[in-house]
């Protein structure tokens, strides 16, 4: 089977990177193939309000939010997130002849938003790491498994070596 348009979904996690030097081993192969990295945060559209504690014992009521401030808001936090990737990549990917698109986009979950990219933009392999700095991993179970359930198109997990 052939690949032409491989993503990798990147968090800035050692596995991730590693998830990064495989695809970019699997695109030397053809500088066809096109590379997505792709960082997934999940911020909602559009609060109805946000609810902050001052301190644990007394409550600030809710705040309303202008749209366009919001907006702006999770423009800037994209923005940030990639660039924030790109200084995770490095010079990774410097000197490769294939097409490559690093972004940030915003998903209402980090699973969702891998497939609903990959969906999107044609993907027909996903290279991701075994595990990341997902914050709520714990909580929500193991992306990586997620994706694998779910995905539409071949998911290879790269587990990184362990350390002797």
């Amino acid at each position: 089977m052939k690949f032409s348009n491989i993503l990798v979904p990147f968090d800035k996690s050692a596995h991730a990177v590693h998830a990064l030097e495989i695809a970019k081993g699997l695109a030397e192969e053809d500088p066809a193939i096109q590379l997505h990295v792709v960082g997934i945060i999940f911020l909602s559209e559009m609060p109805p309000s946000l609810g902050l504690e001052a301190n644990p014992y007394q409550s600030v009521p809710p705040l309303t939010v202008d749209p366009d401030l919001y907006k702006q808001l999770v423009e800037a936090a994209l923005a940030r997130e990639k660039e924030d990737m790109g200084a995770a990549i490095g010079t990774l990917l410097d000197g490769l002849p294939n097409p490559v698109q690093v972004l940030a986009v915003n998903a209402p979950s980090v699973v969702d938003g891998i497939n609903d990219y990959a969906h999107d933009h044609g993907c027909d392999l996903i290279v991701m790491g075994s595990r990341g700095l997902g914050v709520l991993r714990g909580m929500l179970g193991s992306v990586s498994y997620g994706v694998l359930r779910s995905a539409d198109v071949p998911v290879l997990i790269a587990k990184e070596a362990e350390k002797e």
